[in-house]
Order: C-alpha cells, then sequence, then structure tokens
C-alpha cells in the first residue's frame, strides 16, 4: 500500500513518496553511533517476551532520532529525515507485498504481530521492495528460536537479485555477526566478528549499503566490507537450519558517508634545521576521498596542537618552539563530510642546535661535567660546569630544566660553559648538553636545582 508522507496509515506496511524532493537525510558522524542498541528482555523461563503493543515502541531512540526531538544552538530545530522508503510492523495481520521461497511463512502474534518464519529448512527467504533500490539502509527486529548449529542463521537480505544472489547480514549459531553475498548460491564472507545471540529475545539488526560500501551492525558489534557485486535490489529476510520471528522492518534512504579515512602512516622526517623541521608521512585512503590532513604538533607528551591543515601529503615545513626540548608530531586525515580517522603514530623531534649542521664528523664530544649553581643573581640561578672536549670542537651548549615533575624546557643556548637559569619551584634538576659542528651530543648528569650554600656568618 503506498502512502504520502503527509497521511498517517494504518498500522502495518506503509511504502512512502516523499512531499519534498529537498528534506534532508540524517546526519550522523557514524552509522555505528546512530545503531539501535541490543534489544533483549529477560523473561520467566517457558515464556514468550513480552513487548509493547505500539508497533516501534521496542525501538531505542538512536543518536539521529534524539536530533529530530532536539533544538539546535541557534534556536532552530534540526534540519527533518529523509522519509523512509517501507516499513511493515505486520499489524494489519498479513504480508501481503512479500514473496517467499523455502520455509514456512506467517503472521503470526507475539504479544504484537510479527513475521514468523517456522521451518528449520536450510534455506527460507522472504523479499519485498523495490528492485531499482540501490543506497539504502534495512533494518529489522529479529528473534531466534534456535540456533543450534554453527551454520544455523538469521538475518537480513539486501540488493536482493533471486532467493540465491544478494548480500546479507546474519547472526550465526557459532557466535559470529557474518556479512557477505551469496552469488548463484555460492557464499562467500567478506567479514565477521564475534557476537551473542539472544535465543528467544528481540535484537535490532541492521545493514547499511552506499557505493560498494557495506556496514553491519548488531547492537554494539559492527562489521564492514567493500564490495561492488551488486548496485541494486530489494530487501529480505532470512533463516538458515533456524526458526524465528521478524518485525518491523524499516527500509531508509542512505545516510551521508559513514566510513572515516584509515590512519595516515607514521610522520617521517625529512630535514631538521635551526628552528624547524620538514616532514610528510604515507597518505590515508578512503572511500570517497581524503580531503584534509590535521598536523598536531606538542612540546610535552601529555599536550598537543593543531599546527596546519592541508589538502595531502606534501613535505610541509613545521616551526619549532625554541623552549622545547623535543617535540612531537602526528597526524589524522578527514574526508569531505567531517569523517576523522584515528591518529596516527607519533613521531618526535630533538630541539636542534641554533647553528647549520656541517661536516660529516661522528664522534661526540665527551660529557660535560655536572651542573652547578655558583652565584644567585637578579635574574636567576648562575650555573657553570666544566666544558666538554671535541675533536673538532664544542659549539653550543643546551641547558635542560626539568620542573613540576614532567615539564622538561631548554632554558639557554650558549656557546660558553655557563648560563642563567631561572627557577621554577619544587624539585627541579638540569643538564646540560653539548653539540659540535656536526651536531654529535653528549649529555652531562643530571643533578638538582638548588641555590649555593650560605656561609656560615662571621663571628
Amino acid at each position: 500500500m503506498s502512502t504520502p508522507v503527509s497521511t498517517v496509515a494504518a498500522p502495518g506496511r506503509r511504502w512512502y513518496t516523499p512531499i519534498a524532493a529537498g528534506l534532508a537525510l540524517v546526519t550522523t558522524a557514524t552509522l555505528a553511533s546512530a545503531l539501535p542498541a541490543t534489544v533483549a528482555r529477560a523473561v520467566p523461563h517457558g515464556t514468550a517476551p513480552a513487548r509493547p503493543a505500539a508497533a516501534d515502541a521496542h525501538l531505542p531512540e538512536t543518536a539521529a532520532d534524539s536530533r529530530l526531538h532536539a533544538t539546535a544552538a541557534d534556536g532552530q530545530p534540526p534540519a527533518a529525515a529523509a522519509a523512509p522508503l517501507f516499513t511493515d510492523d505486520f499489524e494489519d495481520g498479513n504480508a501481503a507485498g512479500w514473496s517467499t521461497a523455502g520455509g514456512q511463512w506467517s503472521v503470526g502474534t507475539d504479544t504484537t504481530r510479527a513475521y514468523r518464519q517456522r521451518s528449520g529448512s536450510a534455506a527460507a527467504s522472504a523479499r519485498a521492495g523495490d528492485s531499482t533500490w540501490t543506497d539504502y539502509t534495512v533494518s529489522a527486529q529479529v528473534r531466534p528460536n534456535a540456533l543450534s548449529s554453527a551454520r544455523s542463521s538469521i538475518g537480513l537480505l539486501a540488493r536482493v537479485q533471486s532467493s540465491t544472489s544478494h548480500y546479507y547480514l546474519n547472526l550465526r549459531g557459532n557466535g559470529q555477526l557474518e556479512l557477505g553475498k551469496l552469488v548463484a548460491g555460492r557464499v562467500t564472507v567478506l567479514a565477521s566478528a564475534p557476537a551473542t545471540a539472544a535465543i528467544g529475545g528481540w535484537q535490532t539488526l541492521r545493514l547499511a549499503l552506499l557505493g560498494n560500501q557495506l556496514v553491519g551492525q548488531l547492537g554494539t558489534v559492527s562489521v564492514s566490507a567493500t564490495d561492488s557485486q551488486f548496485g541494486q535490489g530489494r530487501i529480505g529476510l532470512a533463516t538458515g537450519y533456524a526458526t524465528g520471528w521478524f518485525d518491523d522492518v524499516l527500509v531508509e534512504p542512505p545516510a551521508p558517508d559513514i566510513q572515516p579515512p584509515s590512519p595516515p602512516g607514521q610522520p617521517q622526517v625529512l630535514s631538521v634545521v635551526p628552528g624547524a623541521v620538514t616532514i610528510t608521512w604515507p597518505a590515508s585512503t578512503d572511500n570517497v576521498g581524503v580531503t584534509q590532513y590535521w598536523v598536531y604538533q606538542g612540546d610535552q607528551f601529555y599536550s598537543q596542537y593543531v599546527a596546519r591543515i592541508v589538502p595531502d601529503n606534501s613535505p610541509l615545513t613545521l616551526q619549532l618552539n625554541p623552549t622545547a626540548a623535543r617535540s612531537h608530531f602526528s597526524v589524522t586525515a578527514r574526508d569531505a563530510v567531517g569523517n576523522t580517522s584515528s591518529f596516527s603514530a607519533r613521531t618526535s623531534v630533538d630541539q636542534p642546535p641554533s647553528f647549520p649542521r656541517s661536516g660529516d664528523d661522528t664522534v661526540r664530544p665527551s660529557a660535560p661535567g655536572a651542573p652547578v649553581v655558583t652565584a644567585v643573581t637578579p635574574n636567576g640561578y648562575q650555573v657553570t660546569w666544566e666544558p666538554a672536549t671535541d675533536d673538532i670542537g664544542v659549539v653550543e651548549y643546551h641547558v635542560y630544566h626539568v620542573f613540576a615533575l614532567d615539564e622538561i624546557r631548554v632554558d639557554a643556548k650558549v656557546t660558553t660553559n655557563s648560563a642563567v637559569i631561572v627557577p621554577r619551584g619544587g624539585y627541579e634538576t638540569i643538564y646540560v648538553v653539548a653539540y659540535d659542528a656536526s651536531w654529535n651530543r653528549s649529555s652531562s648528569p643530571t643533578v638538582q636545582l638548588v641555590p649555593p650554600a650560605t656561609p656560615p656568618a662571621r663571628r
């Protein structure tokens, strides 16, 4: 029965025609975050689980649903969701519009009416909808009566060509949520993940198709794959060596792009010069295309900020904080609709000397002596140390200052064996690093930063 969106239909099968072509699709950060959680009800032994009288009352509100009930920050209601393509709650007491193959299908009563498959035959399916549908999300409540063996299954079909050619999302007796395809009766498993079947309880299965991208979900368990075998087709319900119930079948228009890009590769250091570093990274991939890379930089291991947003992984030069003992870099990728990858692995760069590297010497300087506070000045503590030696000469010393437990800063870059360090309070330590012209380095012992002892007063 075909019904315009503006007309309220009696419970049962409903086909919808959008009243405005401009109706916005439900926008979600990812499909997984918007899918309903598993609905499983505890019931007394030997009784059927109770179900609300309202056709969809037992469907938990999704993230997308809650947005429809909310008000945006600017006081305007959010965009309306596009009308569903098809829905059937079987409250009209029949299965008109469904075609079956195998099994014993009928509408029965399980507190409310639902579609039942009563035969344990090898393959039983019921199909409905439009053979020209391409991208859509099909969902249904399923209740397996028994999944007695590893080959037992209950699930959804999508882009159905026939009873032997289609995509499927099955909950299997071996405790797997399985996404796959049947081509002329031949099964190919595309993805699977461990999942628990609530025997005798209602659960929500959902399968989304967008281009060659397939995403299936049962509660918090999801599986995904890319495949282009079938581009369009009807939807269906199916069992294999199992019996069970189906209800609240819903077909929705395609969600926006739901797949985040893959994480970029770990940044690679191409060059380091005084005050700057040039990096690149292995590119991310995306089902549609990466449009941005967000490059993060941090001066301490626990902090980072967005240093640059760039369109690709071309070599990128970034300035270094002159007091940062070590800077770290990581990258995320984004696609056109804002799906964001997880972070790449980090790459770290030590504070370089303030002079250009020269020569090919590989011999490190000797270690500088332990720094000693020799005086307290208006500008801070005067620190000195025994000079390092080197076969071609020491060019620069860096004084590292550790305070607030784990804050590390280069507080001085000097050419002699003396520097002024400003105390920060609490327990503080310092050490000195010597550099030669080729940036070979050596470090002094670490010592506590304390003022010099006060000489005893004269009598």
